[in-house]
């Protein structure tokens, strides 16, 4: 396989990742959402993360990387925690996935024309993946504090 069609297939396996991760996380979001099943919920938030570390690999595989791509934590909450404050995390994180695939799917579909566009789009993507890992990242460390902790 030449370089070119490995970086090509590196952005649309960072697609489908970042599309695999969006349906984790929305998984999680309703089951945080209607207070129901935390391990399953918490299951499928442990799916998403590992789907979106793998969306960031492929990313930097295909060279879609740089230096000046900021993680933006998201605002952090008070002290009382709910299940709803971990579902709008997931959610968010389902959003910015979302948009991350788009833009993966549209860059492999400018491989061949545009450069420019492809590093664009990638670019763009992970911006969005680090955002969402953010945002999964707030959503576990919540469901900690909410869990009960089962030490003494």
């Amino acid at each position: 396989m030449n370089t070119k069609h490995s970086k090509k297939g590196h952005l649309e396996a960072a697609a489908s990742h970042h599309e695999q991760a969006a349906r984790h996380h929305r998984e999680a979001s309703r089951h945080f959402e209607n207070d129901r099943d935390f391990a399953h919920a918490a299951h499928q938030a442990m799916m998403a993360h590992g789907h979106t570390l793998h969306a960031i690999d492929q990313a930097h595989a295909a060279g879609a990387h740089s230096t000046n791509t900021p993680s933006i934590p998201p605002p952090s909450t008070g002290s009382v925690v709910d299940a709803a404050d971990v579902a709008k995390h997931h959610a968010a994180a389902v959003e910015l996935h979302t948009q991350a695939a788009q833009h993966m799917r549209h860059a492999v579909k400018l491989f061949d024309q545009d450069r420019s566009a492809v590093s664009h789009d990638a670019q763009l993507a992970l911006s969005l993946a680090l955002r969402a890992l953010s945002h999964g990242n707030e959503a576990a460390r919540l469901f900690v504090k909410l869990a009960p902790s089962g030490t003494s």
